[in-house]
């Protein structure tokens, strides 16, 4: 059997995908979320409104919206989504959105946005990780939006005693994994921690976006195969462009 590393803890969406590529799919969920040092910050942001839209760019993001707005009792603005998990922890949170399916992270999410609507003197309201990226934020406020950005989580990595990690981190360690799929430059930061060297990881890897693949190259990883679309099928046709079955 050949195995596909996966450093998330929801690996049930990709089994499929990467079961039909002849890959057992193994969870190493190298990192965790955290409240936010202001667990209420979002709740008061919404609560004060004002806002012309929310950008949405993960599902941790929109869960936490969800709970907010539960807290808050404030009627939304319009919601912008990047990809389907996100899309569906909002609807899972009874929050409906716009979801252009092309947009494959939260800067291309920030353009449709900006293409579809002038923000310029009005309000955005960006929940984000702490240690998040602003690839978003840029677009919107070069196009003249007011950014209202929340810290709503944290995202740390997790024990490395943590026994989720030690099968995933025994077949890397050894030479046992046929591919190793990456979800975010944190998860691409914990890992190393943990393996010390991707460098020196023998498997080629996968990352679900271009972020993701630049982190990885900053370890000194250069078998990258990024997927098309932030998707368990867009990271199976990502994985089946280095991982030949036998």
């Amino acid at each position: 059997m050949a195995f596909a590393v996966l450093t998330r803890d929801e690996v049930q969406p990709y089994q499929s995908a990467l079961g039909a590529l002849g890959l057992d799919v193994v969870a190493m969920p190298v990192t965790r979320f955290a409240p936010a040092a202001d667990p209420e910050a979002l709740v008061r942001a919404l609560a004060a409104g004002g806002h012309a839209a929310i950008v949405v760019a993960s599902p941790r993001a929109a869960y936490e919206l969800g709970r907010a707005e539960a807290i808050a009792l404030a009627e939304l603005p319009e919601v912008w989504a990047v990809g389907p998990s996100t899309k569906r922890a909002l609807e899972i949170a009874k929050i409906s959105s716009t979801h252009p399916a092309d947009a494959r992270d939260g800067a291309e999410l920030a353009a449709k946005l900006v293409a579809a609507r002038d923000l310029k003197g009005r309000k955005v309201l960006v929940p984000r990780a702490e240690e998040g990226r602003d690839e978003a934020i840029k677009v919107l406020r070069a196009a003249g939006a007011e950014i209202d950005e929340v810290i709503a989580y944290r995202t740390v990595p997790a024990p490395a005693d943590d026994p989720k990690l030690a099968r995933g981190r025994e077949l890397l360690g050894s030479g046992g994994a046929a591919v190793c799929a990456v979800f975010a430059p944190s998860q691409v930061h914990a890992l190393a921690e943990l393996m010390r060297d991707l460098a020196a990881i023998a498997c080629p890897f996968a990352a679900i976006g271009a972020t993701t693949a630049a982190a990885l190259a900053e370890r000194g990883v250069n078998r990258v195969a990024v997927a098309a679309s932030p998707t368990p099928d867009g990271m199976a046709q990502a994985i089946a462009a280095v991982y030949r079955r036998p």
